[in-house]
């Protein structure tokens, strides 16, 4: 078994290999007819939090075969986007979440 899929399913996440993004999990499924209230608590569970953060790694980084590797790449990774915390009295672009960051064209880094 690969470093990752111990720490993956232990948490309820599934992984699975594709060619061109590398590996990735299942976001868990949601009835999207529920109230309000629900899809927000779904949205912002764990679960699907880190499926999400996960799926937006590049291949480079989560293809890579040791945990002390996956660090650096990672690392590596996560430096290429601007860090901008909360000014009082500025409203910044985003929340300064990668998912954010991604979601409005990721600096060209997104897989």
């Amino acid at each position: 078994k690969q470093w990752y899929q111990r720490r993956v399913r232990g948490i309820g996440l599934e992984p699975y290999t594709s060619p061109r993004l590398g590996i990735r999990v299942t976001v868990p499924k949601f009835n999207y007819k529920a109230q309000k209230l629900y899809s927000t608590a779904y949205d912002n569970s764990f679960g699907v939090r880190a499926a999400r953060l996960w799926n937006l790694l590049p291949k480079r980084v989560n293809s890579v075969t040791s945990l002390e590797s996956f660090k650096v790449a990672l690392g590596d990774f996560i430096s290429q986007f601007p860090d901008k915390p909360p000014v009082s009295g500025y409203t910044p672009p985003n929340s300064n979440s990668l998912l954010d960051w991604c979601a409005v064209g990721g600096q060209g880094v997104c897989a």
